[in-house]
């Protein structure tokens, strides 16, 4: 593969943005099914779709819903090592709802919740936790017992470094690389699904954290301006800085992929061709370091391959 997907390409635009609509679509036929065989109730049935599975106003933050990339990246990871079709469902079943919890809990967790709601938008995420289990369980021990040891360590991450940290490059990096199993549990559970050894987990973790940190980049600028929220990278640091960090998410994903066969590596690297000095720029301003840390500081910040990067929602939701 040509590193950042901008030559020799086997799948044309027009396939690949067909191949994830089509994606979208059996994701939210599968979500309605899901929905209606795990709550008998309809009230309860619509107000988890609502809240979880469509924009709302209540978590004002998210503009849309479902998020899918992840899932999508994990399918393409489980297509890659052959996997039964069946698991993949599930597998894709499981990616969606585990999203969506943790967008859910992360807004409960951070005040993002429209005034009055709180304990609706708790409930909801509360309501998601037995039908993921049920997902991963039908994926077998082995993923029950993989994604279990992830998921405490991205519960405690917030816990431990947010609210001890200053916010500052450096800080933000290491939370990052703490929050990156959001992604990485799920790409590495496709490799576990489809019976990968523990080189093809890792190999798959590498992907999600590599993922996770163009994502979360993706977010903060998208964010940037709209909140006061001090952990944003693009107010953390300058635009050299945080385009350097684009460019190591970016060799580091391409390195993660290059073993899987063309067609599915293309579909994970394509979605992070977007002009990000560019969006910078249109976002933050040209060259500035208002609201940032300074050159010094930010341009000294060593650089961290896909296992010490991170974070979350994206480019390509």
């Amino acid at each position: 593969m040509t590193p950042n997907g901008n030559g020799g390409r086997t799948v044309p635009d027009e396939e690949l943005a067909e191949s994830f609509g089509e994606f979208q679509r059996r994701v939210l036929d599968r979500v309605e099914t899901l929905l209606a065989t795990s709550y008998e109730s309809t009230t309860i049935r619509n107000l988890v779709y609502t809240l979880a599975f469509r924009a709302n106003d209540v978590l004002p933050k998210r503009d849309s819903r479902p998020k899918t990339t992840t899932a999508f990246v994990a399918e393409q990871i489980h297509r890659a090592h052959g996997g039964d079709p069946d698991r993949r469902a599930t597998l894709v079943e499981f990616a969606v709802v585990v999203a969506e919890y943790a967008d859910v809990l992360d807004d409960v967790v951070d005040g993002d919740v429209a005034e009055g709601h709180q304990r609706e938008a708790l409930l909801v995420s509360q309501l998601l936790v037995p039908v993921l289990i049920r997902s991963v369980h039908r994926l077998g021990g082995r993923a029950v017992d993989y994604w279990t040891d992830d998921a405490l360590a991205l519960v405690q991450a917030p816990l431990v470094h947010e609210r001890e940290a200053t916010p500052s490059g450096e800080a933000y990096l290491d939370l990052l690389a703490e929050q990156a199993s959001l992604r990485s549990s799920v790409t590495g559970l496709a490799a576990v699904a489809a019976d990968g050894d523990d080189a093809a987990v890792a190999r798959a973790e590498e992907v999600g954290r590599a993922v996770h940190g163009l994502m979360q980049f993706s977010t903060d600028l998208h964010q940037y301006g709209a909140d006061d929220d001090p952990w944003n990278a693009a107010a953390l640091f300058s635009e050299e800085a945080f385009l350097e960090q684009v460019d190591a998410f970016r060799d580091d994903l391409d390195a993660a992929v290059a073993s899987y066969p063309s067609p599915y590596a293309e579909r994970i690297v394509r979605f992070w061709e977007r002009d990000y000095r560019a969006s910078y720029r249109e976002t933050v301003g040209a060259d500035t370091d208002a609201e940032s840390e300074s050159d010094t500081d930010a341009e000294s910040e060593p650089e961290t391959d896909a296992e010490s990067d991170n974070d979350t929602d994206a480019g390509a939701e």
